[in-house]
């Protein structure tokens, strides 16, 4: 067979093989995360413009060496990484996300929390090709573990590992000074969540719930049906918590504002049923501050345990 009749069959050939290497070098590009709303998602390997939605996702991408190009409008950031942030364009509020603003930063990765009004923007972005996962952060495992994810999607699995090894090693000291503590019986603790006008409990589901619990605490309101719409929590009933007495209660309010905080401890203290309580009377009644538990405190998760573990035990930090 001569060249002229065999350059047909070459030249197909080189087509095929061409083909072939560009689907294996995309394949090559593309990698399936599988995120908390049971999704199975294709990102890049290696995203190099992220948006992220909410404070706590950002704040764990920054500290295994991630950078953004589009940052949620929050108040509960933090101030060290707000600084770092700050210059990036706002998308908006988390609960409020806007569609035109991510989709003109051309990011190839959105990261957003499993809530309805993250869902509901999935439609949208996929049309516009942009794939995104939902990650949220419910306890302390959750956090450690998706620091670990963070350090796969940004290359820098080292780094992510030794961020989490630093938490462990902290909520270590924290859990062996209780040991050594003389108390014996499990603090009954009750946490409030909400606002003056309506306050709910948190089930040990919920992130501080979960922090009690590692702790060795008794959360009253473990046995309590949640609610529909928040199955964290649970709807708060003044009598269930007098029956039951608690020894610590511990406050979440939204908002940083100290004459919220002072108005609700002014209220609860003067209440006549609920200054009966143990808690009140022996005056550990106490505000968590919003800024470790009004949002995830993330990477901070290790100060927000000890937080807690000084007010269940203060005579385990004296």
């Amino acid at each position: 067979m001569k060249l002229k009749d065999l350059m047909p069959i070459i030249v197909s050939a080189m087509i095929i093989a061409a083909l072939v290497f560009a689907a294996i070098s995309f394949a090559d590009t593309k990698t399936t995360i599988v995120d908390d709303a049971k999704r199975s998602v294709k990102i890049p390997v290696s995203p190099q413009r992220i948006v992220v939605l909410n404070s706590s996702n950002m704040e764990m991408l920054y500290a295994v060496g991630g950078m953004a190009v589009g940052r949620p409008e929050s108040t509960g950031m933090p101030a060290a990484l707000l600084n770092k942030v700050k210059s990036l364009p706002s998308v908006g509020e988390t609960p409020n996300p806007s569609v035109e603003k991510i989709v003109s930063l051309k990011p190839d990765l959105v990261i957003g929390v499993n809530v309805m009004f993250h869902h509901a923007i999935i439609p949208p972005l996929e049309k516009a090709g942009i794939p995104m996962v939902l990650l949220s952060i419910n306890s302390y495992d959750d956090i450690l573990n998706k620091l670990r994810i963070y350090g796969t999607i940004t290359g820098n699995k080292k780094k992510a590992e030794a961020v989490v090894k630093g938490i462990e090693k902290r909520v270590a000291e924290v859990k062996n000074k209780i040991k050594k503590t003389s108390q014996k019986e499990s603090p009954k603790v009750v946490i409030l969540w909400g606002s003056t006008q309506s306050f709910n409990m948190s089930l040990p589901s919920s992130f501080v719930g979960n922090i009690v619990e590692m702790l060795g605490g008794n959360n009253i309101a473990k046995d309590v049906k949640p609610l529909n719409t928040m199955p964290q929590y649970a709807p708060l009933s003044p009598e269930y918590v007098m029956s039951k007495n608690p020894d610590v209660m511990l406050v979440i309010t939204h908002g940083d504002g100290h004459k919220v905080k002072e108005k609700f401890k002014r209220e609860i203290t003067q209440h006549p049923a609920w200054k009966e309580l143990r808690a009140v009377k022996e005056g550990r009644l106490y505000m968590l501050p919003y800024e470790l538990f009004g949002v995830n405190p993330a990477v901070r998760v290790a100060d927000a345990v000890a937080h807690i573990a000084r007010l269940m035990y203060p005579e385990a930090f004296k």
